[in-house]
């Protein structure tokens, strides 16, 4: 391969390594990316933690995922971004709610299962900076479910960007069995309580 050639292969990766590092998310307002970390919550999980299907859930019960959240300003239209897939969510003041239906094909059910789905619902209230430092910087520092009084400000817009530290909530999964050639019969749910920080 001639130094031409080599030239412009590095220019086509260049260019193609920027949009991998610049995505862009529906919507005219993104208000953040967080990781999130999932801890089951075995009192209200009806799945079998201990089959196939939970495999990569750390001893402790958790695993991880970043997403991203965007929406249209002033509108309760928004998005739910994951591994570059852009989910309906739902906003209502600082509470976003993203329910998604997929096929999936757990272990449990066998490999030539067919029709086998999962119902996905992240249901998160979104902290703002100030709020963050009320409760600790720390989703457990919430009062009933909500921010403590103390004058913390709720996320919005600023002139540096949207004023969004943490989300706090559950991740609700409910497996529904297919229906051909499939060993999995029974209908299932597993809960997760989430905590996310920003990222970006």
């Amino acid at each position: 391969m001639n130094l031409q050639r080599i030239a412009l292969l590095l220019a086509v990766l260049a260019v193609v390594a920027a949009c991998i590092n610049d995505p862009v998310f529906p919507g005219d307002q993104v208000l953040g990316t967080f990781r999130f970390e999932a801890t089951v919550d075995r009192q209200r999980t009806t799945c079998d933690l201990k089959g196939p299907d939970f495999a990569s859930l750390s001893d402790a019960g958790t695993f991880q995922f970043d997403g991203t959240f965007s929406r249209n300003a002033d509108q309760p239209q928004g998005w739910l971004t994951v591994q570059g897939f852009a989910r309906d969510a739902g906003y209502s003041g600082a509470r976003v709610v993203s329910v998604h239906r997929a096929s999936t094909r757990p272990p449990s059910c066998g490999p030539s299962c067919e029709g086998a789905e999962v119902e996905e619902a992240l249901d998160v209230l979104l902290l703002s900076n100030s709020q963050d430092t009320l409760i600790g910087r720390r989703c457990s520092g919430l009062v009933d479910g909500g921010v403590p009084d103390g004058g913390g400000q709720p996320p919005g817009p600023t002139p540096t960007g949207y004023d969004v530290e943490r989300a706090c909530g559950t991740l609700t999964d409910d497996f529904i069995p297919g229906k051909t050639n499939c060993t999995c019969t029974s209908p299932c749910r597993a809960v997760y309580t989430v905590e996310g920080t920003r990222v970006n």
